[in-house]
């Protein structure tokens, strides 16, 4: 990891399906933070288009007049290839400043026409690095996007970066996985409903799950959500962004739903000295958590009458035979 270096979460409320209207304000965000000397800028999940409606099963479409097969059927047609506009134009920025930036994107599927993905993208100077598909889809999303089946951690000039997208981080489990794949820094890009959660002024769940990410896992840790439009018609997100160091200590978040620029400095150091007195890696055992791979069906069993002596559930590891 790079010794010192600066960091923007960009807390912003996209326009629904202005694709070109977002990728101007995203332009124009790089622009600014770059030259502020930002050298990691992330923006939210879905950025290039804003986020579904409806979001949820039963739920009213934003837009009146509308059904939900009709404004899926736009939505979809408002995805962007990778590459495509997005990441060309934050391409020539990164290029031109030396900097890495994140971005959620609505993805056209490559191959299978008119289905998607909801993907995060690392961006640098030589163009895309790699490409996160959000594993675990949450609601109506599932409706629409395809979940992805990998977990990579990205090497950079700046550290090692892992990407989760909204609901990805409900799951400690990939947080873990890119840790132990070796990333130092994780991007975890948001879009969290405001009508469907327990937001209240001056939220503190991002900065909850901040802590508690970025300290189980001893890494930087980078919750950038979008701000709430109060547009008429869009899906309204909650902000509250929030970032965190390797011992869970926030070291920057946003106080408002609106839009606004959470800066934080990553160093080195900290990442060294946590990870030197708490030996999170070391003390694991894998051996004993097969049980969180089953699926769910086989992890709950009808509960056995017994005569008091001990029976086995099928779980144990015979330790006669190595296993």
């Amino acid at each position: 990891m790079k010794a010192e270096f600066k960091v923007s979460a960009v807390q912003f409320a996209p326009y629904w399906l202005q694709l070109e209207k977002n990728i101007e304000r995203m332009r124009a965000f790089v622009e600014a933070e770059a030259r502020q000397g930002a050298e990691l800028i992330v923006f939210p999940e879905l950025a290039n288009i804003g986020y579904i409606t409806p979001p949820l099963p039963g739920e009213p479409v934003g837009i009146e007049g509308m059904s939900a097969t009709e404004a899926f059927a736009l939505y979809i047609r408002a995805a962007e290839s990778v590459p495509g506009p997005t990441t060309e134009a934050l391409g020539e920025l990164a290029r031109r400043h030396g900097v890495y930036v994140v971005v959620g994107v609505a993805q056209r599927h490559p191959v299978v026409n008119f289905t998607l993905y909801n993907s995060g993208i690392l961006i640098g100077p030589g163009g895309i690095v790699g490409v996160h598909h959000k594993m675990h889809a949450a609601a109506n999303e599932k409706q629409l996007f395809y979940s992805g089946n990998t977990a990579d951690v990205y090497q950079t000039d700046l550290g090692n970066v892992g990407i989760c997208i909204c609901y990805d981080g409900r799951f400690p489990e990939l947080p873990r996985i890119l840790a132990l794949k070796g990333a130092e820094i994780i991007c975890n890009i948001w879009y969290v409903i405001a009508a469907h959660s327990a937001a209240t002024p001056g939220d503190d769940r991002l900065k909850h799950r901040a802590y508690t990410r970025a300290q189980e896992n001893s890494v930087y840790y980078i919750n950038c959500n979008a701000a709430a439009s109060g547009r008429p018609g869009e899906v309204q997100s909650t902000g509250y962004s929030a970032i965190a160091a390797p011992n869970g200590t926030l070291i920057a978040c946003s106080g408002t739903p609106g839009e606004d620029v959470v800066r934080a400095t990553f160093k080195e150091e900290e990442l060294v000295n946590y990870r030197s007195v708490l030996s999170i890696f070391r003390d694991r055992r894998p051996e004993m958590y097969g049980l969180i791979c089953a699926p769910l069906s086989e992890a709950f069993r009808s509960p056995v009458k017994t005569s008091g002596k001990r029976e086995s559930s099928g779980l144990e590891l015979d330790i006669s035979r190595g296993e």
